[in-house]
């Protein structure tokens, strides 16, 4: 038992010295601590009541640290975004002037239409198949991506099957209206300078049909003139806002090109999307009248920190993060911005593909995975037509009774967008409007035909796009409470509750690591550690050797052993007789 506890006593001695050891140094840090209230703690001079008080005061303040901290941390983790605005005055002129798109109700030019029999339909055709011809050239005359006028029924009683070899697309672009068939030469006017219109008005496939667009840079016409001017002076760009300060053009509608009994109604349609864009709303205009088209431009930056932050949360996309509905090779032969600023249109296709297994290149990008819908895909096309024809919001059925069949597509803006906000002004036209600016032969034509006749031969359109201001509002959009942020108020908490600073910090990290194990160097307590160590390890070794076991189970059979015996009287007697 005595040699137990003299094997003992070197742990206790080492314990001791340990927690001697910790004592001296927590005294010692306490003493040149610059947190406020710990160098109290410590100090021989101050009462035991007084300590306590100073004791209890660290423990609020850090209690409040903590408090303060969850509460930066929940504020954080919420990602909320703030927009902000960054410029108030930013010049139009850095942006560029919106395309400037001319759809109209009706989309073929009936006057074409025995060239087109010519050219689309085989030498000695039946009389059947020229009327089956004629039948489905009056169904394009009105075709829109959204808005198929004609039933299904009503398709099903023709015979499109005989006329599958018809490429569709090509007959539409072979019949559609050219700038020299609806706009008059010498009205076009930018920056009150006068310039062909059919050099700059290029005709464009949109989701209404075939367009005529001025400023955009899609079409292979517009690529020339991209060329020939620079890429930095087209898209072309305007510094004026009012009236007669940007786009000017008159459209004249001629009787002999439209179907006679049409469904088709004299409106014209004006589209304002960004040059790169392939479609947008349209604004409707009524014939002879004149409508301002004003125009606001916005732009909303959006900083590159809210990237860690879903895109769904934040509402936008950012230009490596587009959509790829896989239905088309578009990925591979354009930009990713192009494709960002395009994905409405290519989730359209994507529910044409899916519903009708084809796709019709009037109104999507030329698609080199599926083959382009015949004359007998109008059927699906009229099918699906109530789907086709809405938009659908992701969330949208959690507030409707009744949910409406639609195309649901997870598109978003961009994040560095530029949205040009579009109000129109329509005011009717008279032949004394039309003098003064300078339509003589035209006025001379309408006065004698009667301009609010409805036999008239023309439908007269004069159309004034401009910018609303000079200067626009540009807006930035970033995280309302940032990483920054977040070191920034905490240091000020621990400064304000504590008086501490990162290099206290950093201090109290020191004296708890390097610090305090040179304290125990200095002090020899690794040699007595590195005793105790091998003591027990020779313990631990001894017991898997089943050696305190064995020397347990001798010691009390001994103890057995010695209790059993009978003791002899005289056994301790050294003076026996």
């Amino acid at each position: 038992m005595a040699k137990e506890e003299n094997a003992n006593k070197p742990d206790k001695d080492a314990q001791k010295s340990f927690k001697e050891l910790v004592r001296n140094y927590f005294r010692y840090y306490c003493e040149r601590s610059t947190i406020h209230c710990v160098r109290y703690l410590y100090d021989p001079r101050l009462h035991n009541v007084e300590r306590l008080i100073w004791c209890a005061l660290l423990v609020i303040s850090v209690t409040l640290c903590g408090s303060f901290y969850l509460l930066l941390s929940d504020r954080f983790r919420a990602q909320k975004l703030q927009t902000v605005i960054d410029d108030p005055q930013y010049p139009v002129f850095f942006v560029q002037f919106p395309a400037v798109g001319v759809c109209t109700d009706n989309r073929i030019n009936w006057s074409k239409l025995d060239e087109a029999k010519a050219q689309f339909l085989p030498a000695n055709s039946s009389q059947e198949l020229v009327e089956g011809f004629t039948t489905l050239v009056t169904y394009l005359e009105t075709l829109r991506f959204d808005n198929f006028k004609y039933s299904n029924s009503e398709l099903e009683d023709q015979n499109f099957e005989a006329l599958e070899f018809v490429n569709i697309s090509s007959l539409a672009f072979f019949l559609a209206l050219r700038c020299e068939d609806i706009i008059e030469p010498s009205s076009c006017m930018w920056r009150q300078s006068s310039f062909d219109c059919c050099e700059y008005f290029a005709l464009e496939k949109t989701e209404y049909g075939l367009c005529l667009v001025f400023n955009s840079e899609l079409s292979e016409q517009s690529v020339q003139l991209k060329k020939r001017a620079g890429k930095d002076f087209y898209p072309r760009h305007n510094a004026k806002a009012g009236q007669s300060s940007g786009l000017n053009f008159n459209l004249i509608l001629h009787k002999r090109f439209k179907r006679p009994a049409s469904q088709a109604t004299d409106n014209v349609y004006i589209m304002i999307k960004k040059p790169d864009q392939l479609t947008n709303a349209v604004f409707s205009l009524t014939p002879n009248t004149e409508t301002y088209v004003t125009i606001r431009p916005q732009m909303t930056r959006t900083d590159e920190s809210t990237r860690n932050i879903p895109a769904e949360h934040r509402n936008c996309h950012f230009t490596d993060e587009h959509e790829d509905f896989g239905t088309s090779d578009a990925p591979r032969r354009f930009s990713k911005s192009f494709l960002l600023s395009n994905c409405l249109n290519n989730c359209h296709e994507s529910y044409l593909i899916k519903l009708c297994n084809c796709t019709l290149p009037i109104f999507f990008l030329i698609n080199g995975k599926v083959e382009d819908c015949n004359a007998v895909s109008l059927r699906c096309i009229s099918r699906h037509n109530d789907i086709f024809s809405y938009d659908k919001h992701l969330k949208e059925d959690d507030f409707f009774s009744a949910s409406k069949p639609g195309m649901t597509c997870p598109c978003l803006v961009n994040c560095n967008v530029l949205e040009y906000y579009t109000s129109t002004t329509t005011l009717p036209l008279t032949g004394q409007n039309m003098y003064v600016c300078g339509q003589l032969s035209v006025l001379l034509f309408l006065l004698m035909a009667g301009i609010t006749s409805r036999s008239a031969s023309h439908q007269f359109f004069k159309v004034d796009v401009h910018y609303q201001v000079e200067n626009m509002i540009t807006y930035r959009t970033s995280l309302e409470f940032s990483s920054i942020d977040l070191i920034a108020n905490l240091g000020g908490i621990f400064g304000l509750c504590l008086g501490a600073s990162m290099v206290s910090g950093v201090e109290l990290i020191y004296y708890l690591t390097v610090g305090f194990a040179m304290h125990l160097y200095d002090n020899s307590y690794y040699g007595l550690l590195r005793e105790n160590l091998k003591q027990k390890w020779a313990k631990c070794l001894l017991y898997l050797r089943n050696g305190i076991s064995h020397a347990h189970q001798q010691t009390e059979a001994t103890e057995a052993m010695a209790k059993s015996q009978l003791r002899h009287p005289f056994n301790k007697r050294t003076n026996a007789w």
